[in-house]
């Protein structure tokens, strides 16, 4: 259905928000446009005749300047006839649903099936500590893509490896580095999308581009993608891209 990679661009200059989504070999697939005035949460997608393909519709049922005052944490992707495609939402996943950092709590029994002080002591203890790191460790922004609100998950989309250890910094400290000149220019997060469950393979990668004036994503193919499929994946990745680059402008302030 694609050829990849497709290049994802928004323009130096727009009124509202803007990104044009084309094909490997150049050919333009839909441009999602978010008005700088507007009363309702909505993003419209349309293709290379203007005619809309899909709406983006949030959870508020009114704002005003989406860009500074939007309270909407999920999104409807439906078709111009109402059908949905997906609900996309914000999702807060702490540092060890994608590595374990806690300690492995031993057996409270014995082999012979009776209890073991020390084993049930230092289960206890096991479970104390794993409980304190779980409740210290910062939180990251990850994406969950559902089939409906409230239905079931189809597939997320997380911080690279590479470009995680970012987002988990202090707030504070975020904004002091992007702030530095030029430096929200050359920071180039990456994004992984996984099918199903979270730690399944990564079909998808998303990688922000360095540039001085554009701000360009490329979507890479790293695995096995079905047609129907791609109907829902490459719209949610549309509107991931469109929050993820926001999110970075207003740390840097730019």
């Amino acid at each position: 259905m694609y050829t990849y990679p497709i290049k994802l661009e928004f323009p130096m200059i727009s009124i509202g928000r803007q990104v044009d989504v084309r094909n490997g070999d150049g050919k333009f697939i839909m441009r999602a446009a978010d008005p700088f005035i507007s009363f309702k949460d909505q993003v419209t997608v349309t293709n290379g005749s203007g005619a809309p393909v899909y709406y983006f519709k949030g959870d508020t049922s009114f704002r005003f300047l989406f860009q500074f005052a939007s309270m909407s944490t999920s999104w409807d992707i439906q078709t111009p006839d109402g059908k949905p495609v997906a609900h996309v939402r914000n999702y807060y996943a702490r540092m060890e649903e994608f590595k374990s950092v806690g300690v492995d709590a031993p057996n409270a029994m014995m082999a012979d099936g009776r209890a073991s002080i020390g084993g049930a002591l230092g289960n206890a203890a096991a479970n104390f500590l794993n409980n304190s790191i779980s409740s210290n460790l910062p939180s990251r922004l990850v994406y969950q893509v559902l089939n409906e609100e409230g239905g079931s998950i189809l597939g997320w989309v997380v911080p690279s490896r590479g470009t995680g250890w970012f987002d988990f910094l202090p707030y504070s400290t975020r904004i002091q580095i992007l702030n530095l000149p030029f430096a929200a220019r050359a920071y180039a997060p990456s994004y992984e999308f996984k099918l199903g469950n979270l730690y399944n393979p990564t079909v998808l990668t998303l990688q922000k581009q360095r540039d001085l004036l554009v701000d360009r994503y490329t979507l890479s193919k790293a695995g096995e993608l079905t047609d129907a499929n791609e109907r829902w994946v490459i719209p949610a990745l549309t509107l991931v891209a469109m929050f993820e680059r926001q999110r970075v402008k207003e740390m840097a302030d730019w």
